[in-house]
């Protein structure tokens, strides 16, 4: 098949969370099976430009890769180049995947398949849910009505990663079809390459106790600072501890440190800031476990690759893999409240040998569930069947 991605940001924006790198895995891993895959981006990082050139086709990973020039605003993503490229180019294509929501790439893409008859899907990413909806919520209430509602209605269907995710979507009553497909990784990325003595010396850590790690942007919406209430609660009279957060700073790193030292962690809390693909192996490789205790997260990367590197999670309800995690015995699931998140804490450090269990079992079944390998081929066979108007059983097909 002849597929055209479209997004308003590709690699290298790892910065920009977890819709880059999913995005950017499916594409890789549809171009090894064969398939020939385009994707239209931007020069958009939204804090930066990123330094590529523009305009013009690069190869990235088998992936032909056509990075446009951001005009007047990063945020909105807009581009005159891109708007020209979809509008000539679409018809050379036999199937359109469209990540972007609530910025402009989506409206040439969409127009632009409209134009030349070329089916078209929507990766949703959680953006439609009502905790999303909330922010900026008038303007979002103007934009879906006079943009997105039109685009999902006439969307040959709209993928979502968890069965959570389109669950809490149910409240829209879309009529579009919709099949389930979650993001995918490539297991090489997530090896454990080094021993935890090397990682831990890496991080200058000269620690032999427990580690708990957190992955991912330091935002409001992570919750981290009931993490680190639920951590101050604990006893370390039997057990120390430490905690390493990695990621960049959304807003909320300097309200985090001064909770750190407001509740006395400063010894036990650091923070590692942004971190690369090789730095994640050592953080996995030198904790206990990995917490995601967002208020909302529709799918969970960072837990994903830790279960892939063998870690077992501790996950919140409100994390779009938790039903998964649950089901495969892969770590803890609690509520969204600082106690709840505290015992689950102490429960999983309180036995090492389940807890060692847990991340075997986590490894086992993020292999099973998120290998790239198989995912570009879920995902493969979902385009085959909006061409062909087959419902492949195992893609969770509703036409509701």
């Amino acid at each position: 098949m002849k597929i055209l991605h479209v997004t308003p940001s590709y690699e290298p924006a790892w910065h920009l969370g977890g819709v880059v790198r999913a995005v950017s895995q499916l594409c890789r891993g549809l171009a090894h099976l064969g398939h020939k895959v385009t994707v239209f981006t931007t020069d958009s990082g939204v804090v930066r430009r990123l330094p590529i050139p523009v305009n013009q086709p690069l190869e990235v990973g088998g992936v032909k890769v056509y990075y446009f020039k951001t005009d007047i605003s990063l945020r909105y993503y807009f581009s005159c180049s891109l708007a020209k490229a979809c509008r000539d180019g679409i018809k050379d294509f036999d199937i359109v995947h469209i990540t972007s929501f609530w910025c402009y790439p989506g409206v040439p893409a969409v127009n632009g398949a409209l134009l030349y008859n070329v089916p078209y899907l929507l990766s949703v990413h959680g953006t439609l849910r009502k905790s999303a909806l909330q922010d900026k919520f008038l303007k979002k209430y103007v934009y879906f009505n006079l943009v997105e509602k039109r685009h999902i209605r006439k969307a040959a269907a709209l993928h979502y990663t968890t069965s959570m995710e389109r669950d809490l979507d149910a409240f829209h009553h879309f009529t579009s079809p919709s099949f389930i497909v979650p993001n995918g990784t490539d297991l090489k990325e997530v090896q454990k390459s080094i021993s935890r003595q090397e990682a831990r010396k890496r991080l200058a850590l000269n620690f032999d106790g427990p580690v708990i790690a957190f992955l991912g942007r330091l935002s409001p919406v992570k919750a981290l600072d009931l993490l680190i209430k639920a951590i101050s609660s604990l006893s370390f009279a039997d057990q120390d501890l430490r905690v390493l957060l990695a990621g960049p700073d959304e807003g909320a790193a300097a309200s985090l440190q001064n909770l750190v030292t407001e509740v006395g962690l400063q010894a036990r809390v650091r923070f590692l800031g942004e971190i690369g693909p090789q730095e994640r192996m050592v953080l996995f490789a030198a904790s206990d476990l990995l917490t995601l205790v967002s208020t909302h997260e529709n799918f969970g990367y960072a837990a994903v690759e830790a279960m892939l590197a063998g870690l077992p999670v501790l996950v919140t309800e409100t994390v779009g893999i938790s039903r998964e995690v649950a089901e495969d015995g892969a770590g803890l699931v609690v509520p969204l409240e600082v106690a709840a998140i505290a015992k689950g804490l102490k429960d999983m450090l309180a036995d090492p040998d389940k807890l060692k269990a847990m991340g075997q079992a986590a490894a086992v079944a993020a292999r099973k569930r998120y290998d790239i390998r198989n995912v570009a081929q879920e995902m493969a066979t979902a385009y085959e069947d909006i061409l062909t108007g087959r419902r492949s059983p195992g893609l969770f097909w509703s036409d509701q």
